[in-house]
């Protein structure tokens, strides 16, 4: 009898919960939904068993991590987020292995613990010393990973022209790099896309900024002059702006001996052929498109490096970021934002620029507070006026003689702290105006634009 009731009366019974056949239950239960996920529970489906819940986990905290700043995340779970990412880096699928190693990337960039930075530099170099560069299509994922790694975690000088000498091995392919990392040698190779060589080119040029020309070596970079400049001739617009990016770095570190082993009367020369050389692919173009124009920056990097040096000086340039303009007057700065914006796309980029510490202390860029209507004004929150009133002290009795003194002294009291005149009413009256000129300025003046 219950089973005719259950097949007839329309309800059925599953697992203990009793659902209706109707099409109103069905829809109700389709539109439950359980309690959002938190960015840690999306942190322990790194390790889930399924495919599809450790892709989604990997997708979620990359956005999270490039569109905001999770410090308190990042620095609780740094070391075993970077740990797992190179797992995902050494033994995943290409998918795995280019969100890993951009996730490596963004963890380094907003880490402010000087020791975790350098212990992923150290694991990151390891890693990829001993085979992680697997796919010739990802090669730009891992190629930015270990630069912003080295970029944020290298100590010293030394440690970040180490990685410049094997990404340099890798652009101009030498005996060294084979010898300390004979597993890497063969997975660049010099005949891959225009875009990998560029990719390379840009890494490398965007560590040499963060060196000083007296600290490098005399010997790793005998020849890179002569290199970049027969790049310059490339058919490949963003190759030919990234080599002329490299020279122009050259020639601005002062150190042209050791990137060149020619006489001061040969680096002439050889500056002057650079010239004539960015000169002809200017005229090339002519005024149908601007050539070597990053589609980002909008920065024309050839015609800039042709105006460097011929002058000798950069020109300044300025972004604006968040209503406010960063001017960018060396090519070191140039170089290091246009590598950074490429990395974190625009919209990360302005995030972290408003609120990452570490940008803040690349750029020596301060953003400008906001309030809850998005002005820019330095709102107090807070402000108060006190003023001190002397008043001696005078021995007396206390008896009923004294009430008129009493009385006078609360008068005077009154007379100083409520009155018109007073000082303290003047001082409320002048923070009041203030208070109401300001919020006259909040509502005329909105100077932030995304």
């Amino acid at each position: 009898m219950d089973k005719r009731r259950n097949r007839k009366g329309g309800q059925r019974s599953r697992r203990g919960i009793l659902l209706d056949d109707d099409d109103d239950a069905r829809g109700d239960l389709h539109n439950f939904r359980g309690p959002c996920k938190t960015l840690h529970d999306y942190f322990i489906d790194l390790s889930g068993k399924r495919a599809s819940v450790r892709e989604e986990a990997r997708s979620t905290i990359l956005k999270a991590l490039t569109l905001n700043i999770e410090q308190k995340f990042v620095e609780l779970n740094f070391v075993t987020l970077v740990y797992q990412c190179l797992h995902f880096i050494k033994k995943g699928s290409p998918t795995e292995m280019k969100q890993a190693a951009h996730i490596i990337g963004l963890l380094s960039m907003i880490t402010t613990s000087v020791e975790k930075v350098h212990e992923a530099y150290e694991d990151v170099l390891i890693s990829l010393s001993q085979g992680g560069l697997k796919s010739k299509l990802k090669t730009l994922e891992i190629l930015g990973c270990l630069t912003v790694v080295t970029f944020f975690g290298a100590s010293n000088s030394d440690e970040t022209e180490s990685v410049m000498k094997l990404l340099w091995d890798l652009i101009n392919p030498g005996t060294d790099s084979i010898d300390r990392f004979p597993s890497m040698s063969h997975q660049i190779e010099r005949k891959d896309s225009p875009a990998v060589l560029t990719a390379m080119i840009s890494a490398w040029s965007f560590l040499l900024s963060t060196i000083d020309g007296w600290r490098l070596s005399h010997k790793n970079w005998q020849g890179a002059i002569t290199y970049f400049s027969n790049i310059i001739d490339s058919n490949n617009e963003e190759l030919c702006a990234a080599a002329c990016e490299a020279l122009a770095l050259v020639f601005e570190s002062n150190s042209l001996e050791k990137f060149s082993s020619a006489t001061k009367d040969s680096n002439k020369e050889l500056k002057d052929n650079i010239i004539k050389q960015l000169r002809s692919r200017l005229s090339k173009t002519g005024n149908e498109r601007i050539s070597s124009q990053d589609p980002r920056t909008g920065f024309n990097s050839a015609l800039a490096a042709l105006d460097f040096l011929e002058d000798g000086k950069c020109a300044n340039t300025h972004v604006t970021i968040g209503g406010q303009k960063l001017i960018l007057s060396t090519w070191s700065q140039k170089v290091q934002l246009k590598f950074l914006k490429h990395f974190l796309g625009n919209d990360g980029f302005v995030k972290h620029m408003m609120e990452n510490e570490n940008f803040h202390n690349v750029f020596d860029f301060v953003p400008k507070r906001r309030n809850a209507w998005g002005n820019v004004l330095y709102v107090p929150e807070r402000e108060e006026v006190t003023i001190s009133l002397f008043r001696p002290m005078v021995a007396r009795h206390n008896d009923c003689s004294l009430l008129p003194f009493l009385t006078r002294g609360k008068h005077l009291a009154k007379k100083k702290t409520m009155s018109p005149n007073s000082h303290l009413s003047k001082a409320r009256t002048q923070l009041l105006k203030k208070q109401r000129d300001l919020l006259i300025k909040e509502r005329e003046f909105d100077c932030f634009d995304y």
